[in-house]
């Protein structure tokens, strides 16, 4: 067990961005999806997500950082992420302890509930949650379509740019199931700024909107950070046409959207329109 290291469990605002920042690119080298974050981009990555850094934890032995954990909060619930431990650390109970303290923190700001997610491939962190008494919630996907696939037809309909914040009006009521934490309005309201907004009228009314991100990135990949379709106008039809416009405005990109609930509609429009699953996570939750 860890215990019998020489290691110390510190709250992760004793460490630098710098620091944590190398702590996880070192963590998740080689990992099933390939991570890779600047100073910078954890910064905004706590702000969006509500990371508590002073309960979260960063693990130090005497000579060089083991591993980290962070745990983000909203009321009563509490979501857990970049769980790493450096490769030469693995298999000495660091990663149980490291969760083990998270919880303990977390229970002491009165959280009900814990979240996380896990690539499907990572069998042994999913058996280290189910040890820890996490249970199963739902399958999300991650869905891509690549640059090269067959261009969209074109929709008479076409989208109108408006202010991200302005959609996000009409989020509570335009989604069919609960988002992950990612994309909960929460998490999108502090990232608004970032994100460019579009809005679908079909027969004269307000039906779709999505919200997209890293439109202006180096390798050109647009991220759709979110899709709301107005349930009174039905799903499939808007959705799809929402989705064939916006191909139109970036024609030729690469898309992209995460953890989208396995059985939500919305994949059926994403697999229609040459979407594939590109990453399946299991998303968890524990209640404290």
């Amino acid at each position: 067990m860890a215990e019998s290291l020489d290691i110390r469990f510190l709250p992760a605002d004793r460490a630098s961005l710098e620091q944590r920042a190398a702590i996880m690119n070192a963590a998740y080298e080689g990992y099933y999806v390939p991570v890779r974050v600047t100073p910078e981009q954890l910064a905004r990555f706590d702000d969006y997500h509500d990371v508590d850094l002073a309960h979260s934890v960063v693990v130090q032995s005497r000579w060089e950082p083991v591993g980290m954990a962070l745990l983000a909060r909203r009321g009563e619930r509490a979501w857990i992420s970049a769980v790493g431990v450096l490769p030469a650390w693995r298999r000495r109970g660091i990663a149980r302890d490291m969760m083990t303290h998270l919880l303990a923190n977390a229970r002491s700001l009165k959280v009900k509930r814990a979240s996380l997610e896990v690539i499907a491939e990572n069998k042994p962190a999913q058996a280290l949650y189910l040890s820890l008494g996490f249970r199963v919630q739902r399958e999300l996907l991650t869905w891509r379509r690549p640059a090269t696939a067959e261009p969209l037809p074109v929709p008479v309909e076409r989208l109108a740019e408006m202010p991200s914040r302005r959609l996000l009006e009409s989020y509570a009521g335009w989604h069919e199931q609960h988002a992950c934490w990612q994309r909960e309005g929460a998490t999108l309201g502090k990232m608004a700024d970032r994100l460019k907004g579009f809005r679908l009228d079909w027969r004269g009314k307000p039906t779709a909107y999505c919200l997209v991100g890293g439109a202006d990135s180096s390798d050109g990949a647009v991220s759709l950070m979110d899709v709301g379709v107005n349930p009174q106008s039905g799903l499939l039809m808007p959705g799809r046409l929402l989705l064939q416009a916006l191909a139109v405005s970036y024609f030729g990109r690469p898309f992209s959207i995460m953890n989208v609930p396995a059985d939500d509609s919305l994949g059926r429009i994403l697999a229609a329109l040459d979407f594939h699953v590109a990453v399946r996570q299991v998303e968890m939750a524990l209640d404290l």
